[in-house]
């Protein structure tokens, strides 16, 4: 059935010479993977730069309900991004979203509105950021967290000051093993959980701080999704955006 959609281009793995599978996370479909033929050719009307990291697309799909891939009749870019694949610092962090929700987000068909609708308001507020990105990473996982159904409970105090990843809540006394969050790292979680996009770029969080909280974060997704593994991207991250 011919269908249209919107949808969030993940990565892209080659198939042949000349033909690409899409993996994109869409509006009606959720996760789909999608055969484009001729991507590589001078005549095409689909050319490499629509299926970077993060495009936003419309898509004009034959879609079969539980079928492996799919295929694509039409696409365009829309709306159109104009600094994420340009700047450094912006490609990075696309680098960084792409892979987490491709660990995240992997049961074709299951279609969610709010996350689809977070996701792609998101990568527009990120293409037209002018501030500090430097505490984007933190803040899109602990908001991401909301949709997947596992977000820190909000109950930081003088008492309850240490943050346990296994149980999603602030509590006193925390040992310092690689589950639990403490001092200045916790108080830098506690802060991000009521901030917006745009108000978390003014915290001042010390490099080192926030270089521990994205690994507590990635460990809270690890011990809260199964599967969820390793990341490549923070590596990078760290490096550019110190």
């Amino acid at each position: 059935m011919l269908e249209k959609c919107r949808g969030i281009v993940l990565h892209v793995v080659n198939y042949s010479e000349n033909s690409v599978v899409l993996k994109c996370y869409t509006d009606k479909f959720g996760m789909q993977s999608y055969m484009v033929s001729g991507v590589k050719g001078k005549k095409s009307s689909i050319k490499p730069s629509h299926l970077m990291p993060l495009s936003l697309l419309e898509l004009e799909v034959y879609h079969q309900q539980n079928k492996g891939l799919q295929r694509i009749k039409e696409l365009k870019s829309w709306p159109v991004l104009h600094t994420l694949h340009f700047q450094m610092e912006k490609q990075t962090l696309a680098m960084f979203v792409s892979e987490v929700l491709s660990k995240c987000l992997r049961e074709e068909d299951q279609r969610d509105d709010s996350l689809f609708s977070y996701l792609f308001h998101t990568i527009q507020l990120l293409d037209l950021s002018e501030g500090s990105m430097v505490n984007f990473p933190n803040t899109f996982l602990l908001h991401l967290s909301k949709y997947l159904g596992f977000f820190p409970k909000e109950n930081y105090n003088e008492t309850c000051a240490d943050f346990s990843l296994q149980e999603g809540i602030f509590i006193s006394n925390a040992p310092r093993t690689a589950d639990y969050c403490k001092g200045e790292t916790a108080l830098a979680l506690a802060n991000l959980c009521q901030m917006n996009f745009e108000e978390s770029g003014n915290l001042p969080i010390p490099a080192p701080v926030r270089r521990d909280l994205l690994q507590k974060l990635i460990r809270y997704y690890q011990l809260h999704l199964m599967m969820f593994g390793d990341l490549k991207s923070p590596a990078v991250l760290h490096e550019v955006l110190s």
